[in-house]
């Protein structure tokens, strides 16, 4: 079962005109009222939920043992059948005291000017797509995800958490190699497939 959670700017600094995000993709502890498939009850319903500190443990260790982040993609509202809507993928994710943040790397092309200034201006707020890999927990009637299997992160002007968004924007030269893999390459499905069947696995 996979579930959606946005999440609100905060703070945004734009560095420089570049093509490297950077921003936190889920604050840790940080409580929302949502409306979704309960994950312990299994029906749609309102509820209140959280992410523990170091819920993204499992998938920061993934993308280490794979060598790169690139698995996951950053999309624009959750667009999975437009080609287009794919605007980057991930080179980094990190684990801190108040979230998971993750860097990402801008696809190359003529709407480049478009997208950069959609993510300033409307799109701020970030969004994940996910998928529990341990049972979550009820904590004083929340919700509290364990650990969790990110599939894809999506820029978005909708928040249900007001604690993460685009921090910075700015300009690198790293990552040409990995560009050069993933640049014009449809979301690899299967991957993300795989590697949540194998996190359910050993979770």
């Amino acid at each position: 079962m996979t579930f959606k959670r946005h999440f609100g700017p905060d703070v945004m600094h734009m560095r420089d005109d570049g093509r490297t995000i950077e921003g936190r993709i889920v604050p840790y502890g940080e409580v929302a009222e949502v409306v979704d498939i309960h994950p312990i009850m299994n029906k749609l319903t309102r509820y209140r939920e959280q992410f523990l500190e170091h819920s993204f443990t499992r998938t920061i260790q993934y993308a280490t043992r794979r060598g790169n982040a690139g698995f996951i993609s950053l999309n624009f509202d959750h667009d999975e059948a437009n080609f287009y809507a794919r605007i980057g993928y991930a080179t980094e994710l990190d684990d801190r005291a108040d979230g998971a943040y993750a860097t990402f790397r801008l696809y190359e092309g003529k709407d480049l000017d478009k997208v950069q200034s959609m993510l300033r201006e409307s799109h701020s707020g970030l969004s994940v797509k996910f998928a529990d890999i341990k049972d979550p927990k009820v904590i004083d009637d929340v919700v509290s995800h364990v650990q969790v299997a990110l599939e894809h992160v999506a820029a978005t002007p909708l928040p249900t958490y007001q604690g993460a968004s685009i921090l910075a924007m700015r300009g690198s030269d790293q990552d040409d190699q990995l560009v050069s893999q993933l640049e014009g390459e449809t979301p690899n499905l299967n991957e993300v497939k795989a590697w949540l069947a194998e996190m359910r696995a050993t979770g």
